[in-house]
C-alpha cells in the first residue's frame, strides 16, 4: 500500500509508532556523568558531625 492508499488514522498511527521506537532509541544512550551533589553535601555534614561528637567525647 503506497502512502496516498493509507486513511489519514492509518498515516497518523504509522507517524507515532516512528516516534514512539526513536524514543525508545534514546533510552539506551549513555547519558553523560553528573557530580551527585546530594551524596557530597550528605557526606559533609555527616562528617562534621561525627567529628563534633568525637571532639566532646575525647576533650572532657
Amino acid at each position: 500500500m503506497s502512502e496516498k492508499g493509507k486513511t489519514l488514522v492509518e498515516r497518523h498511527a504509522l507517524k507515532r509508532l516512528a516516534k514512539v521506537e526513536k524514543n525508545k532509541q534514546k533510552a539506551y544512550e549513555k547519558k553523560p556523568k553528573e557530580i551527585p551533589w546530594k551524596t557530597i553535601i550528605m557526606g559533609v555534614c555527616f562528617t562534621i558531625i561525627l567529628v563534633m561528637i568525637l571532639l566532646q567525647t575525647f576533650v572532657r
